[in-house]
């Protein structure tokens, strides 16, 4: 049982150092070259003041907001609206409040 343990480790080690060993799959990303002939018009601060004033403007959503349509715009409630909303539900019985 020991000299079968000792193949397949032996089988193991030999197939793992092949495949160390092989060349790179090109259709993998593995060796890849990016584009180096591309050269930047801004300077990493601009793109900085850039982000920071979209996140500003709202205009990069983050959180709860990510998948949003930018052609409808958010419109909230106000907390009058909201209050009477919560009055009306409590009366008509679709809220319970039990003590």
């Amino acid at each position: 049982m020991k000299a079968f343990a000792t193949i397949i480790a032996s089988a193991a080690l030999a197939l793992s150092t092949a495949a160390q060993a092989a060349p790179p799959d090109n259709y993998s990303g593995e060796g890849y070259q990016a584009d180096t002939s591309f050269v930047s018009t801004k300077t990493r601060a601009e793109v900085k003041a850039e982000t920071i004033a979209a996140l500003r403007r709202g205009e990069i959503l983050t959180g709860e907001l990510y998948p949003l349509d930018f052609a409808s715009p958010i419109r909230g409630k106000t907390r009058a609206q909201v209050k009477a909303e919560l009055a009306l539900a409590l009366r008509d019985g679709e809220i319970r409040i039990e003590q």
